[in-house]
């Protein structure tokens, strides 16, 4: 009897500790109705309470974290942290809080992180919601605020009150918006990204208005933030009384155009900036004269000359003529814009000086009117091949963008192919892949690795039969230069299985500007082999090649990939690699997926990421291979001084759709990259002997440098 009545407590243990056991794998119990249904943008799926769980549940869940938090390891505490966010009681939670508390036994910033989003879920609670206000105001020492980890915890405690939504925690979030420093910034963050039902508690906080809380509002474009605006714009200093006439703009009160023109006249520059930037959003008549206005004076010409490109008028003409020596890549910009006959006389003269040619090339292709279209056929025409290059460079990249033809382009690309300098080779080889791919494949098997190499930079965009071409050339490519710009054909996952493993690897190993896409097109072929190599990968120093296994793991065979991919995100302090595995979760077929989607579109820091894993959740196919229509228009140059570059140079040009691009400039230091998604992209120069010695021109378009 005695046994029987031992075995019988025992079973009845066991069944108890069932409950915490199967949320802490979290693969038991069926979602509820509202976790089936499609969720948009608009609405963000909440993690559910767990259910009542018995006294006995909640004695073992805490009495084994309580054990577990004084273990010296930190991977334990951390483990008794979730283990209290999971049973989620009162007492769990108030231990929970204690453990993240001044004398608490977690104190790294790792298992802050930990507890914000174990208390996240329950952040209407008093208890939880003063523990997420202390963990938002961050550790003392400027030094561990500027822990990235650390950011992480406050901004992830800042978005927890916020998609609270409750009075007292929205009123925490309004007295940090009142204040300096990065809880301000966390607090801003989170009220964008959560909107509030009701705004007085931020609006109604007591202190000083801070330009944080001016930029959250007028990102929240919220009427009920009318009054509040009007008063900032009265009181406060001149940065905040030019933000909030701003925000105020944007809400449509056009009783702020009377308040620019007053301010045109003011002492303070930045009150004339902003005149300038309100009366361009109300489109009044005076916009253009008050913007020439302030490009004429020395102590504001600095930042109104990119107010001029939102003002593309022939009337600033003379005075962005003037200021191209100082601020030649906006200058140029707006010239180019501005359009007409003296705008594209002023960029073709632009093009014959060398230290302007470039932007001036760029501002032609994408200028507006037929004045442009002439002028690049000129160009084109002209006995001097380095204008000639320009004009069909420009000719190539007003065909892609505009839809504009420029006649003569085509001729001269071959004409171009056939010449005896490289540079025009490349130059030639470039235009004809972009504007004859059935040309261009031939070219992709010319023994003249100039010509190869120019034309695989046209891949970017290309279809998939041309890639399946550069990817046999990449399988038994023996140049490590020539390699590295085929490898622009691996952005195609099913193009990259062409090539070899042991092929991969190599290159890999080199290290170059394909080295990306080939840690991407490795982790797609996920198996026993590979593993430990993408494991050390995904831990790695560079957050480039982290982003891009995380992108092949999405086409990865195995389901424990989701887990891989979970620990990956769990303490990432770098926002495109995290969006990148949430890419690759949403890419995955697995149920499990929405456990870490869910907390991504809650309570990550970056807002691209939390929205596209809300579209993830909500059923929307995530493309991470994106192409476009954007141009990166760059030049490279010697540091050292040298006029043309020391040897060929890759480059790997990240773009804002998730891929790093593997690029050869010209000979002559010049790189047109075309079919990128719209945004700046990063520029990393492929680490070759005499790399060091290159750098990206400063002030092109397109493009920044890294």
């Amino acid at each position: 009897m005695r046994s029987r009545a031992t075995l019988a407590a025992t079973a009845s243990l066991v069944l108890a500790a069932l409950p915490a056991l199967a949320q802490s794998r979290g693969a038991v119990r069926r979602p509820p109705r509202a976790f089936a249904q499609p969720i948009g943008l608009e609405g963000v799926p909440t993690v559910p309470n767990p259910p009542s769980s018995t006294a006995l549940t909640d004695r073992l869940g805490v009495g084994v974290a309580r054990r577990l938090l004084l273990s010296p390891d930190r991977d334990e505490r951390i483990r008794a942290l979730v283990r209290l966010g999971v049973v989620g009681t009162p007492r769990a939670l108030e231990h929970l809080a204690r453990a993240v508390g001044p004398t608490g036994r977690a104190r790294t910033a790792h298992e802050r992180l930990v507890a914000v989003r174990a208390l996240g879920r329950h952040a209407a609670r008093p208890e939880v919601r003063q523990t997420l206000v202390r963990l938002m105001a961050g550790v003392s020492g400027a030094e561990k605020n500027a822990d990235p980890v650390e950011r992480l915890a406050q901004h992830g405690a800042a978005l927890a009150l916020a998609a609270a939504d409750d009075p007292e925690a929205l009123q925490a979030l309004g007295k940090s918006l009142r204040q300096e420093g990065p809880a301000s910034e966390a607090a801003a963050v989170a009220l964008v990204a959560h909107p509030p039902r009701n705004l007085d508690p931020i609006l109604h906080a007591r202190g000083t208005p801070s330009l944080a809380l001016i930029h959250a509002l007028g990102r929240l474009g919220d009427q009920r933030a009318f009054h509040a605006l009007r008063a900032f714009v009265r009181r406060g200093s001149p940065e905040v009384r030019a933000e909030a006439a701003i925000a105020l703009t944007r809400l449509g009160d056009l009783e702020t155009v009377a308040l620019a023109r007053q301010w045109l006249g003011a002492s303070e520059p930045r009150l004339r900036i902003a005149a300038g930037r309100i009366l361009l959003m109300a489109r009044t008549s005076d916009a253009a004269p008050a913007v020439a206005k302030l490009l004429a004076d020395d102590a504001t010409h600095e930042r109104s000359i990119e107010l001029a490109f939102f003002a593309p008028t022939r009337a600033l003409l003379p005075r962005l003529e003037e200021l191209i020596d100082d601020r030649p890549e906006a200058a140029l910009a707006a010239i180019g814009r501005a359009g007409g006959p003296k705008a594209v006389k002023s960029l073709i003269a632009r093009l014959r000086d060398p230290k302007v040619a470039d932007l001036a090339g760029y501002a032609l292709s994408l200028a507006a009117g037929a004045e442009a279209t002439r002028g690049i056929e000129a160009a084109i025409r002209s006995s001097e091949p380095r204008i000639r290059r320009l004009g069909l460079r420009a000719a190539v990249v007003r065909q892609l963008g505009l839809g504009t033809r420029v006649h003569g382009s085509l001729e001269l690309a071959r004409a171009l192919l056939a010449a005896e300098a490289s540079t025009d080779r490349a130059v030639g080889a470039w235009a004809l892949m972009l504007l004859d791919e059935r040309r261009g494949r031939e070219l992709l098997q010319s023994p003249d690795h100039v010509v190869v190499r120019a034309a695989a930079r046209g891949l970017a965009a290309a279809s998939g039969e041309t890639l399946k071409i550069a990817a046999q050339r990449l399988a038994s490519e023996k140049d490590p230069l020539t390699r590295a710009a085929l490898g622009m054909a691996l952005r195609d996952v099913t193009v990259a299985d062409l090539v070899p493993t042991n092929v991969l690897l190599e290159q890999l190993e080199q290290g170059g500007a394909d080295a990306p896409l080939v840690a991407r097109a490795l982790a797609a072929r996920d198996d026993e082999a590979l593993r430990p190599r993408l494991d050390r990968l995904l831990t790695s120093g560079d957050p480039v090649i982290r982003a891009h296994v995380a992108l092949g793991l999405a086409y990865s065979k195995r389901s424990s990939v989701i887990g891989t991919l979970e620990r990956a995100y769990r303490f990432e302090t770098d926002d495109g690699v995290r969006l990148a595995i949430v890419g690759a979760l949403a890419h995955r077929p697995e149920r499990q997926r929405r456990r870490p989607l869910q907390l991504a579109a809650r309570l990550d820091t970056d807002g691209e990421t939390r929205a596209r894993a809300r579209l993830a959740l909500g059923g929307t196919p995530i493309r991470t291979d994106a192409t476009g229509v954007s141009v990166s228009w760059l030049r490279l140059v010697p540091s050292g001084g040298e006029e043309t570059l020391p040897e060929p140079t890759a480059v790997s040009v990240h773009s804002s759709g998730g891929l790093a691009l593997p690029a050869v400039a010209d000979p002559d230091g010049l790189m047109v990259l075309t079919g990128l998604p719209a945004g700046l992209v990063d520029l990393r120069v492929a680490p070759t002997p005499r790399a060091k010695q290159v750098e990206a021109s400063k002030g092109h378009l397109g493009g920044k440098s890294k």
